[in-house]
């Protein structure tokens, strides 16, 4: 699996990913400033999941229709990279690249539990 990091997600998330064995890419080093729908796009073309923090993801997804290869939606109250890391470890155990290629993802926590909804439950 190929992951393009969108821009609200640092540099030591792309270290832990690359570390797990996943080439990982990031907006911000290709690109920065890079709106939304062209990072769809790209992750298209680069056969990337985007991990993100934004929420403007689903509204491209959902209401607008937009292609995608994957996105993984990190709604974490903790946003801290140490979080992160913790919430994309559990999620990248628990579910295979073919639950998560092609699908939208929301990944919540609750009380320190992590819970993931793909856009079939929605």
């Amino acid at each position: 699996m190929k992951f393009l990091l969108d821009e609200n997600i640092g540099k030591s998330i792309a270290r832990f990913l690359v570390q797990l064995g996943y080439t990982t890419l990031r907006v911000k080093e290709i690109h920065s400033g890079l709106e939304d729908f062209k990072v769809l796009e790209l992750a298209v073309e680069q056969e990337t999941i985007v991990i993100t923090l934004d929420k403007d993801y689903g509204e491209l997804v959902f209401k607008e229709g937009k292609f995608h290869r994957g996105v993984i939606f990190l709604r974490l109250e903790d946003q801290t990279s140490s979080n992160i890391q913790r919430a994309l470890s559990w999620f990248l155990t628990v579910y295979s690249k073919d639950r998560i290629g092609n699908y939208f993802a929301v990944v919540t926590e609750k009380m320190s539990k992590f819970k993931a909804r793909f856009n079939e439950d929605f």
